[in-house]
């Protein structure tokens, strides 16, 4: 094969395994694919990349009970997030062992050994979050900024405010990231987030709990309970609770 020719072909073979752009959207849940699992049932809620990421999806995990998921060390790999959704969960991350419930997380750096063993005595779920940097991924900046680590809602600090309150989880360097920022916001009935605005961060809204409209650049659309909002750089948004019950999200920045 002459070489323009062999070039032509990987390069289409490349495009073919690179992941699309994600659009600034609402990813809707119930309008999500579920497939079977061994364990249980997954369904992919979002799968692109984006201005920092190469690769990022969202899967909410459904895991039967008495199952266990077990994630195999790749220090090569991807880094990983989890969302407990509904637990409890035992969850075993290197040698620790940890039961969490409903909002506690678990960050996971690449190389680190992680599984989930449904220990309840209904099905449990799990939002996974897959992500690999388009730049070169920095193990030593990851691992000086600290470990793989878990976090239980119930040790979470809520500080409450006029609208509601919030939750700040970390904000921190890893081996994907220069800067991994978290926070969980209970917005009340008839307030929004702020008025619109935009800022270079790409961003995830997790919709936990509650009824809500998200401003996307021009347009408005629903966001409700398990929904994910994928927000690219200097997109105009806000949040408003149009429910009647408080909205309970996860707000996920990175660079």
């Amino acid at each position: 094969m002459k070489l323009p020719v062999l070039f032509a072909a990987l390069l289409f073979s490349a495009q073919l395994f690179a992941q699309a752009p994600l659009a600034s959207e609402v990813y809707v849940l119930n309008k999500s694919p579920e497939t079977k699992t061994k364990t249980g049932t997954r369904k992919e809620i979002l799968s692109g990349s984006g201005a920092i990421l190469t690769k990022q999806t969202i899967t909410l995990l459904k895991i039967e009970k008495g199952k266990t998921i077990h994630y195999k060390p790749a220090p090569n790999g991807d880094e990983l997030f989890f969302i407990i959704k509904n637990g409890p969960v035992t969850v075993q991350l290197n040698q620790q062992h940890t039961q969490l419930d409903r909002g506690s997380v678990v960050l996971v750096l690449p190389g680190d050994t992680v599984s989930m063993e449904n220990t309840g005595n209904t099905d449990a779920q799990v939002y996974e979050m897959h992500y690999r940097s388009i730049a070169q991924p920095d193990a030593d900046r990851g691992s000086k900024a600290g470990t793989s680590f878990m976090m239980n809602w119930n040790d979470m600090v809520f500080k409450p405010h006029n609208k509601g309150g919030v939750r700040q989880l970390f904000d921190r360097q890893t081996t994907m990231f220069n800067r991994f920022d978290i926070h969980v916001t209970q917005l009340n009935q008839g307030w929004k987030s702020h008025d619109p605005h935009t800022h270079k961060n790409e961003e995830i809204i997790l919709m936990l709990d509650g009824n809500a409209e998200m401003q996307i650049g021009s347009e408005h659309q629903k966001a409700n309970p398990g929904d994910v909002v994928w927000l690219g750089s200097n997109v105009l948004h806000n949040l408003s609770n149009v429910g009647t019950t408080p909205c309970l999200y996860f707000a996920i920045q990175w660079n």
